[in-house]
């Protein structure tokens, strides 16, 4: 958290499965990214996969860890469907959506922070 508060990028190297995605959302939601209610850290915490399989999974574990609601504090959004309410605090995307997110604000104010997940995997052969 010392690291994310002190610079504006910060590259996280672990092992699959120890947590990088899943827990690290949930720190920082913790630590007040996300909130509405905060004044140095609002707005959403962006996860972007690059599948949406991986959306779908990573998003139900993170609500029922942080014991949040699926679809209003925790949500998700993928190419045909999406599902977050007005008071989103962590947001899974597709890295499509976080595309489009950026042609329509470049400085991606709405959030707070975005963690790109699997960032060996990212290639810009997408169209729109």
């Amino acid at each position: 958290m010392e690291a994310i508060n002190e610079h504006s990028i910060v590259i996280l190297c672990g092992e699959t499965g120890c947590g990088k995605i899943t827990q690290v959302p949930q720190f920082l939601y913790e630590a007040g990214f996300g909130s509405s209610k905060s004044r140095v850290h609002s707005g959403i915490i962006g996860v972007t996969q690059p599948r949406r399989v991986a959306v779908l999974s990573t998003v139900k574990r993170v609500a029922y860890e942080l014991g949040l609601h699926l679809g209003k504090e925790v949500g998700f959004q993928v190419r045909y469907g999406k599902w977050f309410g007005d008071n989103c605090s962590i947001q899974f995307m597709t890295d499509g959506i976080l595309l489009k997110e950026v042609q329509n604000d470049i400085l991606l104010s709405r959030s707070s922070v975005i963690i790109l997940d699997e960032a060996h995997e990212r290639s810009l052969n997408k169209t729109f």
